[in-house]
């Protein structure tokens, strides 16, 4: 077996993707449109406890995130994409800097699409083909839309891995991965109850 010391990794998170996920598995299909969770202010007193509460109890787990994507090798490029200004991607930032993550602002398009996923795949394609030592490419997202982007890196014989949300997964995701992992089966990260595990384009917003 390779030394992992040997790979280069490359991180991408669809970070919509990932924290409404998380929040509709704990909180029930659709609870994050419903809780009108992204705009809620955390630190303003007016705002709804309750839903301040299930925020916290949802609150993802980066350093676990990248703790598994660094098993693979050491991490080289992780850039998360977003609406910053949206207040639930903003409580983030902290933490994303202080792990050197590279914030992508993405500005919505439309109601109800941010082209998060077409910016990150072009990405991903075009780090390719200008990073030849890339081996690794660990994607943060369970959106079917994904499936073409991993065939391709698979073509451009590198090693693909994709992390998703049970109950918010495609289940023609990890067909397209040389490896899948759920969020909650990674190293530090605990779930109370076992959900169903995937379902068809689930995670998209």
């Amino acid at each position: 077996m390779a030394d992992v010391a040997e790979n280069r990794v490359a991180v991408y998170i669809d970070f919509d993707n990932i924290v409404i996920s998380r929040y509709n598995q704990l909180h029930g299909r659709g609870a994050f449109q419903s809780d009108r969770a992204r705009d809620l202010q955390v630190d303003d007193p007016r705002s709804d406890r309750a839903v301040v509460e299930r925020l916290a109890a949802a609150t993802v787990d980066i350093g676990a995130l990248l703790d598994y994507a660094s098993s693979f090798g050491p991490i080289v490029i992780s850039r998360a994409y977003a609406d910053w200004s949206q207040p639930i991607n903003a409580s983030y930032r902290r933490q994303l800097i202080d792990r050197a993550i590279d914030l992508t602002q993405m500005f919505p398009l439309s109601a109800t699409k941010n082209g998060a996923d077409i910016r990150l795949a072009i990405d991903v394609v075009e780090d390719m083909f200008r990073l030849s030592d890339v081996t690794h490419v660990v994607l943060v997202a369970g959106d079917s839309d994904y499936v073409a982007l991993g065939q391709r890196v698979k073509r451009l014989g590198r090693f693909f891995v994709a992390v998703g949300v049970a109950g918010a997964t495609s289940r023609s995701l990890p067909a397209a991965c040389n490896d899948f992992s759920l969020y909650d089966d990674l190293p530090g990260i605990g779930a109370d109850e076992e959900p169903d595990t995937l379902e068809p384009d689930a995670a998209k917003p």
